[in-house]
C-alpha cells in the first residue's frame, strides 16, 4: 500500500543553485558538477524565435552555442543562458496548434492522460508553457478543467479560445494564484518546455506546491538518446538549456524528493521522452528500468565513442548538404525550403545558407512568421500556397522529422518538386 511522506521539504540549497544567471555557465544544470566536456560547437547563432521585420535590420546580438555533457550525471546542455525575457518575448511566434501532426500529437497526450490517470470532471490539469492551448483544448473537450501558464502574447490567443491563461512565467507565486482560484492540480504538464527554463529552481518549487499530494507531473521534451541517433544538431539552440537523459532526470527529481516513475519513447519532435513524476514513492516502470540500463551502456560505457561518433556524423552531414545544394545551384536548380521552425534557423546559420542559395522559405499560410526574415540569412518566410504555382526543382525540409506528412501532402496536392531532407544524413526523396 501505498503511503504519503510526512514532513516533506525539498532541498533548499540546491533548488536555488538551479536558478542560473544569464551568461557563460561553468557547471553542469542539475548536479553542479565541473565535470564537463565539449561534444560541438554550433557557432554564434541568433534567437531561433525572433524573427527580422525586412531584410535590412540587423541582428541584435548573436550569442554562442556550445553543446557540453556532463560527465558525472550524462546531461547534455549549452553553455550559455540569454535573459529569458529576450528569448520568450512577446511576440513569441510559435503556434503548435497550426501543425496538424502536432495537434495529433497534443490528442494522443491527452487520451494517455485520461485513461492512464483516471481523470474526471473534478480535476484539475495545469500545463506549463501552454501556448495556444492546444493541449488544454484536447483535455478540456473531455469535460475536465484546465488552466495554463504562458508568458508571451499567444496567452491572449489562447484566452480568446475559452482556454483560461495566465500570461506569466511559471513559478511559485502562479501557483498560488492557480491554488487560490482553481485548487491544486491533479495533472500537471509541459511539452518541450522542461528544459527550457534557466529558473528551474522555481519551476520546481512551483510544480511541488500545485500539484496534490496524489498527483504526478507528466512532460514530454528532446530525448538524449534519440537526438544523438538522428544527429539532431538542429534542436541545440538558446531555448534548449538542458536535454535530458533518464539518468539526469531520475538525478533532478531525487533532489526535490520526486519520483520518475514511468517513461516511454514518443514521436514527438522527432523523437521526444514522456515521463511521469509522482510525489508518492513508488517503483520505477519496466519500460524506465530498460532505458536506464540502455543509457548505462550508450551514455557511460561507451560515452567517448557515442559522442565522438555523433560530432562527426553533424559536421559530414553539414559538409554533405552544402556540397549538394552548391550544385544544384551551379546547374541552374531552383531551390526552395519548407517550413520554419526555430531548428531550421540553427541548421540555416549552422550550414551557412542564405538568399543566395535558396530562394524562399514557404510556411503555412496561419503562421505568424509569414513575411518576416530569418536572421543572418535574408530569406523571407511566404505562405506556402506560392509552391502551387511555382513549382520548384527542389524543396528542402527544413521540418525534417515531419518529412513523411509534408512530402504525402505536396505531392497529393499536385507539387512535382524533388525534396531534400537534411537530417539524420542528407538525401533526395
Amino acid at each position: 500500500m501505498l503511503k504519503f511522506r510526512k514532513n516533506y521539504k525539498p532541498n533548499k540549497i540546491l533548488m536555488t543553485e538551479h536558478n542560473f544567471k544569464n551568461g557563460k555557465i561553468s557547471k553542469c544544470q542539475i548536479c553542479n558538477s565541473t565535470n564537463l566536456k565539449k561534444i560541438i560547437e554550433i557557432g554564434n547563432q541568433p534567437l531561433a524565435n525572433t524573427l527580422l521585420e525586412n531584410e535590412y535590420d540587423k541582428v541584435k546580438k548573436l550569442y554562442p552555442i556550445n553543446v557540453i555533457r556532463c560527465v558525472d550525471c550524462t546531461l547534455i546542455q549549452i553553455d550559455y543562458i540569454v535573459n529569458q525575457d529576450e528569448v520568450y518575448h512577446p511576440e513569441y511566434p510559435y503556434l503548435p496548434g497550426i501543425t496538424k501532426t502536432v495537434d495529433i500529437e497534443q490528442k494522443q497526450l491527452c487520451d494517455f492522460l485520461k485513461k492512464k490517470f483516471n481523470l474526471n470532471s473534478k480535476d484539475l490539469v495545469a500545463d506549463i508553457g501552454s501556448n495556444d492551448g492546444s493541449l488544454l483544448k484536447h483535455i478540456k473537450e473531455e469535460k475536465i478543467k484546465v488552466v495554463g501558464i504562458e508568458p508571451t502574447n499567444i496567452a491572449k490567443i489562447a484566452n480568446a479560445n475559452g482556454i483560461e491563461t495566465y500570461q506569466n512565467f511559471f513559478n511559485d507565486k502562479i501557483a498560488d494564484e492557480i491554488i487560490k482560484k482553481h485548487g491544486k492540480a491533479k495533472i500537471i504538464t509541459s511539452t518541450n518546455v522542461f528544459a527550457h527554463m534557466s529558473t528551474l529552481g522555481d519551476v520546481m518549487k512551483g510544480i511541488i506546491k500545485l500539484i496534490d499530494d496524489d498527483g504526478y507531473y507528466c512532460f514530454e521534451n528532446h530525448y538524449a538518446l534519440e537526438i544523438l541517433k538522428n544527429v539532431q544538431y538542429d534542436t541545440f539552440y538558446h531555448e534548449h538549456l538542458r536535454t535530458y537523459s533518464l539518468i539526469s532526470l531520475d538525478k533532478l527529481f531525487k533532489i526535490y524528493n520526486l519520483n520518475l516513475i514511468d517513461a516511454q519513447i514518443v514521436t514527438r519532435y522527432g523523437g521526444s521522452i514522456r515521463c511521469v513524476v509522482s510525489k508518492r514513492k513508488m517503483d520505477k516502470s519496466s519500460n524506465l528500468k530498460l532505458l536506464l540500463e540502455l543509457e548505462n551502456k550508450i551514455l557511460i560505457k561507451e560515452a567517448n565513442k557515442t559522442f565522438e561518433t555523433f560530432a562527426e556524423k553533424t559536421l559530414k552531414s553539414k559538409n554533405d548538404l552544402v556540397n549538394l545544394l552548391s550544385n544544384l545551384k551551379k546547374d541552374g536548380k531552383k531551390i526552395i525550403a519548407k517550413s520554419c521552425p526555430a531548428r531550421a534557423v540553427v541548421l540555416l546559420n549552422y550550414c551557412n545558407l542564405n538568399n543566395q542559395t535558396i530562394d524562399y522559405i514557404a510556411e503555412q499560410p496561419t503562421s505568424l512568421k509569414l513575411n518576416k526574415i530569418v536572421p543572418n540569412t535574408s530569406l523571407k518566410i511566404v505562405s506556402d500556397e506560392i509552391l502551387d504555382k511555382d513549382q520548384p526543382d527542389y524543396v528542402l525540409l527544413l521540418a525534417w522529422h515531419l518529412s513523411k506528412p509534408i512530402i504525402n501532402k505536396w505531392k497529393n496536392r499536385g507539387l512535382k518538386s524533388k525534396f531534400i531532407i537534411p537530417l539524420p544524413e542528407v538525401k533526395i526523396v
